[in-house]
């Protein structure tokens, strides 16, 4: 299971919602978008993965670092720069950079005092901060930030928000396989955030037949659900039994084969809602 993977497929499916993050127009943010590609490369002499990196397609122009911040991290400055410069050391040490994170809300910022060895950094706008839950929402917004917005909202908000995203997907986009991806995306955001309802009622809720013949359904199972889970539709129903068992992260990563970072992402997601 990629870190953060909400995230990483958004920016992976609709790109320019990353640049309108960093406060672009619509069109300076798809112009932008173009000369960019987006990965997430694992290096695997440390393990760590970069939760999204958009690597220019002309020269001149700085990769963007992205890290998502949705738990408690006081090193998660060290953290991304760590990412920055091995990346640099393995392609171009001469590349210009600008690093980018996304907190869940200010809370998780680091103190203070965790930030010393990183002003000179962020004063200089070598490293961005952002807060998902101050972001305010621009009227008619391009449907990828407008999944953005979906992420933060509540359990009571988000299924009407998801059929109408839905509904403006199967509306907006042409291409066949992006609106497919993008759907794909909205159904993967509430099976995730609304975790504990069961089968029927989110099949009810983005009105579709049978959520388990859709893609991210069956992705999902074979991302960790164990075969005796027989009603459960994605890995955070999975997450949330075990942790209501006592188990500890470790232990539910380890049973379920997905990284800490998922569990705590997870687990504090359940938590604020």
């Amino acid at each position: 299971m990629k870190t953060d993977p909400l995230f990483y497929r958004l920016f992976e499916t609709s790109p320019e919602t990353f640049f309108l993050l960093l406060g672009m127009s619509a069109d300076v943010a798809a112009d932008t978008a173009a000369r960019y590609e987006s990965t997430a490369p694992e290096f695997k002499e440390t393990s760590h993965r970069v939760d999204g990196v958009f690597v220019p397609r002309a020269a001149g122009l700085p990769v963007y670092f992205l890290e998502v911040q949705f738990y408690k991290l006081p090193n998660v400055y060290a953290g991304l720069l760590a990412k920055v410069y091995t990346y640099l050391k393995h392609h171009d040490p001469t590349q210009p950079y600008r690093g980018v994170v996304l907190f869940a809300d200010r809370s998780l910022e680091p103190k203070p005092k965790e930030l010393i060895p990183y002003q000179p950094l962020l004063d200089a706008g070598l490293i961005q901060r952002f807060y998902l839950e101050e972001m305010p929402e621009v009227a008619n917004a391009p449907l990828g930030l407008s999944i953005l917005y979906l992420i933060r909202q509540t359990e009571s908000q988000a299924p009407a928000t998801a059929r109408n995203l839905i509904a403006r997907a199967r509306a907006e986009i042409g291409d066949e396989a992006l609106r497919a991806d993008l759907i794909e995306l909205i159904e993967r955001v509430i099976i995730y955030k609304l975790s504990r309802l069961s089968r029927e009622e989110i099949q009810a809720m983005l009105q579709i037949n049978d959520i388990r013949e859709s893609r991210v359904y069956q992705e999902a199972k074979g991302e960790g659900l164990k075969e005796g889970i027989e009603k459960g539709i994605e890995i955070g129903i999975a997450i949330a039994r075990l942790a209501a068992m006592k188990k500890s992260v470790a232990e539910i990563a380890t049973i379920l084969k997905v990284d800490d970072e998922m569990v705590r992402h997870m687990l504090a997601q359940a938590n604020r809602d």
